[in-house]
């Protein structure tokens, strides 16, 4: 009795070919798992930001600070300190990503590159874990480690980025980059909304970048 076995069609590609293509396949899911993170993260922080901001009593805009939404003793403080810590977490993963096991982590040569990427998501770990009323220089700490390394982050992303978002991510992180400084004259603005106008431009680069990442 003779039998036949089916016989895979050939590709034409090499066993090392066909490796380097997995190994590329891969990196562009993790490249695209990574925007749906980083994406998912922008999302939760505007939500329910706006919800802390609605129920937090008499709070203003423009004089009180993003913290104090998440400040001991509030009615806020675990619904804000809780959606930053998932964002955080969400944005550390993402970023883990991008820099290591992405398509684009060829564009992130070097430790310090990478560590920039991923400051601004321990930043906001550091934030969520110690509130402004426990321990503020370790808070102020995280907070400046986010307003700084995520500007930076933003204006960076134009070298690893294309047109058109690559002028999106430049502008955004020069709004932010810019604002920080200004955050000692409250008298535009008022710190809140001077604090705004640092935070909402990276928090913007963020979901915008993560849909960029999403698409590719």
């Amino acid at each position: 009795m003779v039998t036949f076995s089916a016989r895979q069609p050939s590709s034409g590609l090499s066993q090392s070919e066909q490796s380097r293509a997995e190994f590329r396949s891969q990196r562009v899911r993790n490249t695209r798992r990574a925007g749906a993170l980083l994406l998912s993260s922008g999302i939760i922080f505007v939500i329910f930001n706006t919800i802390a901001e609605s129920i937090y009593p008499d709070y203003s805009v423009r004089a009180d600070a993003l913290s104090d939404l998440g400040a001991l003793g509030h009615p806020t403080t675990f619904l804000w300190n809780g959606q930053l810590l998932v964002c955080g977490v969400l944005s550390l993963v993402g970023m883990s990503l991008i820099v290591f096991r992405s398509s684009l982590s060829e564009f992130v040569p070097g430790k310090s590159l990478r560590i920039l990427f991923l400051l601004p998501s321990f930043g906001t770990l550091i934030v969520s874990l110690f509130p402004e009323n426990t321990i503020l220089a370790i808070h102020s700490f995280g907070s400046f480690t986010v307003f700084v390394f995520g500007a930076i982050s933003a204006i960076y992303a134009f070298k690893i980025t294309k047109s058109p978002f690559r002028y999106f991510s430049l502008i955004l992180g020069l709004i932010s980059l810019v604002a920080i400084p200004l955050l000692a004259d409250s008298s535009l603005l008022g710190f809140g909304g001077m604090e705004r106008l640092v935070v909402y431009p990276y928090t913007i680069w963020g979901i915008g970048f993560g849909a960029y990442l999403t698409a590719m």
